[in-house]
Formats: C-alpha cells, sequence, structure tokens
C-alpha cells in the first residue's frame, strides 16, 4: 500500500481530488450558505457549519447516508470527509452531488 499511494499517479490524483472536493463543497457552499470554512489537506477535509447549522454535523451525516453517502462528525459543527486516495474523478463528483441533494433536504426540511 505504501508503494502504491507513493506513486506519482496516485499522488496526482490526491492533489486533483482534493481541488475538486474543496471546489465541489464551496459551490455548495455558495448556492445553500452551509459552511462557515472548508479546510483539510489531502483527501481529509473538513467543513465548519455556519452559525445557523451549528451543532447539527449529525443531522447532515445521517441525512447524507440517508442519501447514499459516508461522511463523518468531528465535532458538532464539522462534516469530515475522507474519501479513498484511489477514487476516481467520476466517484468524486457522484458524491458531491448526493452532498448537495443531503443539504438541500435537510435545509428545506
Amino acid at each position: 500500500v505504501f508503494d502504491l499511494v507513493n506513486e506519482p499517479e496516485c499522488l496526482a490524483n490526491v492533489k486533483a481530488r482534493h481541488e475538486q472536493l474543496k471546489s465541489g463543497l464551496l459551490a455548495i457552499n455558495e448556492k445553500h450558505g452551509v459552511f462557515s470554512e472548508v479546510r483539510g489537506m489531502g483527501l481529509l477535509m473538513g467543513a465548519q457549519l455556519s452559525p445557523a447549522y451549528e451543532g447539527r454535523s449529525r443531522e447532515f451525516v445521517a441525512t447524507a447516508l440517508e442519501q447514499g453517502l459516508l461522511c463523518l462528525v468531528a465535532g458538532a459543527d464539522v462534516l469530515r470527509f475522507a474519501p479513498s486516495l484511489l477514487i476516481t474523478e467520476a466517484e468524486m463528483k457522484q458524491g458531491i452531488e448526493i452532498l448537495e441533494k443531503a443539504v438541500v433536504a435537510l435545509i428545506k426540511g
């Protein structure tokens, strides 16, 4: 595994998927205003919930799971994303789309 994740192709994919995930989270935020900050390195990313949604990270995670996406709680106000280092562009796109559906379902709720 160590050899695989240190291959230039894998490292390049991680960098590209990081940018894709970050831009996807920021795009969701532009539309729905649910995050106050998006942070992280590589594919370990966190999205701090905006003050209007403080304390509701478990609700976001549960709603995402209902839509078919597994994400994590990193405190009462942070959603954590930790996809596989081998995730494809198409899989990341699908995950971002599912997350947005979950966000809409929760805030329109």
